[in-house]
């Protein structure tokens, strides 16, 4: 059961570029104040990434947490490859891409809602736009935090009958 639920949370993170196209619209115009580059994201280039992954098992409705590891590859200057590892599970390994839209302002297709720079360097890009989760349309909400030493995913998703986000699961890796 633990394999089938992980292997659907895959899925329904790692594929959100098979929901949407990484050009096509899914949210407001944001404008080019927060496009994102692959400069931006370069510094994540490489392998020795180790971590978690945090989700919420509809099912049971509790929370589980499985180790994960990560190499990420820059393939051109608007994609990137990550390798997801999954120690003692390896038959659910997984590689993806993460795409950026031609300007700038959308990853894997959602459109970026929020661009923060920390003072330590870290950078929080917010994406959003219309997706499915649990086979039911929902909105979904997608944070990347990007610095040289860490770096997180976390999937938060809103149901039609949910006034507030609810968090599906997060990757948190540290190198």
């Amino acid at each position: 059961m633990r394999y089938v639920i992980v292997v659907t949370m895959i899925c329904s993170l790692l594929s959100a570029n098979a929901c949407v196209g990484a050009d096509t619209p899914t949210g407001p115009d944001t404008g080019n104040a927060m496009a994102v580059t692959m400069d931006d994201l370069r510094r994540l280039e490489g392998g020795n990434w180790e971590g978690s992954l945090s989700y919420l098992n509809y099912g049971s409705d509790k929370r589980s947490t499985i180790p994960v590891k990560a190499a990420i590859k820059v393939l051109d200057e608007n994609a990137l490859q990550y390798a997801i590892q999954y120690p003692g599970e390896e038959q659910y390994n997984a590689k993806e891409r993460l795409k950026l839209s031609s300007d700038g302002t959308r990853i894997d297709g959602y459109i970026i809602t929020s661009r923060e720079q920390t003072a330590d360097g870290m950078l929080i890009l917010t994406t959003e736009g219309m997706g499915r989760d649990d086979n039911r349309p929902a909105e979904v909400q997608v944070i990347y935090t990007v610095a040289a030493d860490r770096f997180s995913i976390r999937k938060n998703v809103r149901f039609k009958s949910s006034e507030a986000y609810l968090n599906r699961n997060e990757y948190g890796f540290r190198r």
